[in-house]
């Protein structure tokens, strides 16, 4: 491998370093976008340069043989994954990830590349704590964030830097390091610490005690307990907007204690699919798993779009079998640096496997209660640390790792081929990433009230990535926006059209099928056949079926379909479903007014007069507030055909 290559690999690496959290933390298309463009580029060189030397040499141990079959489940997720156009997003993060770390030890050839890593990773940290510092202290941040768009996975990323850091600093012997350096790592300790406090994360901070405690026991053995204990202390006696924040958690933040419900939830979701449901698949069929929020107007609003514990979204996506794979792997990467850390005699090198080692733990451990995962930064951030503890014990000892030659001769079509693919590779990148601008420009000018022009721009997003749902429900919605504006039903035809696509392309999803039931009820009110009228409502009520069915506590699609019963003259039917759905959405109030309405009608006993009076209190209780859309449509309700009815039964 020349120089050249060596540095070409390296520099592509300290670049994603110094951009990956610079675009609220790599989550946003743009740098998603260009993170993947680059590892694609690096993985052609790759490809490139061995059909130069001839031959592929690849890592061929345990860890890469675990990460080799958990990417490879990954893959075969597809086939059962329901929304496929999402879990071939995340088949390709997860391999741009494995191929980086493969690239990352192959690359990494002396201890210098380690020290030129570490130094770019503690410049980053000194940047990101400083912008997260002058956030709080002078812009009117509640919390620090830096760059990122979340303060906890802004904390954890500080604290993995700080952890590096301070892991050199307990093992530096006198004179080792030049003033500057000393300076360098000083400033990036004091910078990190204060940046973490101000981003006030409770995650971050249990995954910081974890990091700290592998630090403390490995220099200092027993006697770290009474240093611990003294910390902790301080850090409870002295005011700090973190200790204040975990203090009064339960009043500052009423939805902390759901994460338990969502972890039950994954639980059961897991032991009810133990071979998953497909990669990326987790907020996809999280409808039925919604949560109860006490005093909130909409009771199940919430659901999980993600497990807030990596390791249980792993177990629901990819199975009990992915589960034991990434586990496994955690558990060999951990033996290896246990086995470097008893083979380095150096204080010096000591310090740097014991800071990278307690970052990667700190990152691993932050995953246990939030989706640090989905954060590309923290992720690169976390391949960086562990994969640098990997190579040091190979640097070391190079016959701890077997390399496996694989052939690889140079041939025109080969290099064609390699280049091709890479082409295609990116063009399904930028095509993820252009489809989503349109949409955006959509969504702009549906805002500014210019609907035509929105829809178009939805349809023009439809076309470049036609696999993803979200375009085709908005073109679908705005649609129908547009036959309320004209009253022409071509619009609810390619509403219907837009909308079954959607749901054909996730079949998970209920809002899609209460859409489209919508719409066809929207259709079998014009001018039409008595025959085509019958065939839509019928499609109506199987949509609203299947919306209950994939969406059981949303009670919109109960509603609608008793409307349609009571219209059909099925009161018992409609009364059921308006039971159900105040059940689950007591707030509901046109369910709760229809049902009592269609209650004092049908002569079921009941203190229906009480029922107004209750309806009128929650009114009084939530109506007067701001309010969101949904919940505008809970409070939306009118009372005249129930106080009617109520005076008719009085009178007879």
């Amino acid at each position: 491998m020349t120089r050249w290559e060596i540095a070409g690999s390296c520099s592509a690496i300290g670049f994603l370093i110094l951009f990956s959290p610079l675009i609220d933390g790599g989550t946003t298309q743009l740098p998603v976008l260009v993170i993947r463009l680059t590892l694609l580029a690096s993985i052609v060189l790759w490809f490139l340069d061995g059909m130069k030397s001839g031959t592929l040499r690849l890592p061929w141990d345990h860890l890469a043989l675990a990460v080799f079959l958990f990417s490879s489940l990954a893959t075969l997720s597809l086939a059962w994954a329901p929304y496929k156009n999402a879990a071939v997003q995340w088949v390709m993060n997860i391999l741009l990830y494995a191929l980086l770390f493969m690239i990352l030890v192959q690359r990494l050839t002396t201890k210098t590349q380690v020290l030129i890593y570490l130094r770019l990773i503690l410049g980053m940290g000194i940047f990101q704590g400083i912008v997260g510092i002058a956030q709080y202290m002078w812009l009117g941040e509640e919390r620090a964030r830096g760059t990122f768009f979340n303060p906890n996975f802004f904390a954890t990323y500080e604290a993995a830097v700080l952890l590096v850091a301070l892991g050199l600093v307990l093992f530096l012997r006198q004179n080792e390091k030049s003033a500057p350096e000393r300076v360098f790592i000083g400033t990036t300790i004091a910078i990190t610490s204060v940046a973490f406090v101000l981003a006030q994360s409770r995650g971050a901070l249990l995954a910081l005690i974890g990091g700290i405690s592998i630090l403390g026991f490995s220099r200092f053995g027993k006697q770290f307990l009474a240093i611990a204990t003294v910390c902790l202390a301080v850090g409870i006696i002295v005011p700090n907007p973190l200790s204040h924040r975990v203090i009064n958690v339960g009043a500052e933040d009423p939805y902390a204690y759901t994460r338990l419900d969502i972890w039950k939830s994954s639980l059961s979701r897991l032991a009810d699919t133990p071979l998953g449901i497909g990669v990326g698949m987790y907020k996809h069929g999280s409808f039925q798993d919604r949560f109860p929020i006490k005093d909130s107007i909409v009771r199940y609003w919430k659901r999980p779009e993600s497990a807030h514990n990596e390791y249980l979204q792993i177990g629901v996506e990819l199975g009990i079998p992915g589960l034991v794979l990434f586990l496994l792997g955690i558990g060999i990467w951990a033996w290896n640096a246990r086995q470097l850390w008893f083979e380095q005699q150096e204080e010096g090198d000591r310090g740097l496997v014991i800071g990278l080692t307690a970052a990667t733990c700190n990152l691993l451990l932050h995953a246990l209660v939030d989706s640090t995962f989905h954060e590309p930064a923290l992720v690169i951030l976390l391949i960086l640390c562990a994969g640098c503890v990997y190579t040091l014990r190979y640097i070391t000892k190079p016959e701890t790792l077997t390399w496996k030659q694989v052939s690889f001769l140079y041939h025109p079509s080969r290099a064609v081929g390699i280049v091709l693919g890479g082409l295609i590779l990116a063009v399904v990148c930028v095509q993820s990433t252009a489809g989503w601008y349109l949409y955006e420009q959509g969504k702009q000018e549906a805002r500014l009230g210019r609907l035509e022009q929105a829809i178009d721009w939805y349809v023009r997003a439809t076309t470049i990535d036609p696999g993803t749902t979200g375009y085709h429900d908005a073109a679908a919605r705005t649609a129908i926006q547009l036959f309320y504006e004209s009253g022409s039903p071509e619009w609810l035809v390619q509403a219907a059209s837009e909308e079954s696509i959607a749901l054909k392309l996730n079949g998970r999803d209920g809002r899609f099928a209460y859409r489209l039931g919508a719409i066809y009820r929207l259709m079998a009110g014009q001018h039409i056949s008595i025959q085509k009228r019958e065939e839509l409502l019928e499609q109506a009520a199987s949509s609203y079926r299947e919306a209950m069915r994939l969406d059981p506590f949303s009670p919109f699609s109960y509603f609608d379909l008793a409307q349609m019963y009571r219209t059909a003259g099925r009161l018992g039917d409609a009364i059921a479903l308006l039971k159900i759905a105040k059940n689950h959405e007591p707030n509901f109030l046109p369910g709760r007014a229809l049902l009592a309405e269609l209650s004092v009608q049908t002569g079921i006993p009941g203190d229906y007069g009480a029922e107004l009076v209750a309806i009128r209190t929650v009114l009084s209780t939530y109506g007067s507030g701001a309010l969101n859309e949904t919940e505008r449509q809970f409070m939306s309700v009118d009372l005249t055909l129930l106080e009617r009815a109520l005076a008719l039964e009085l009178t007879q």
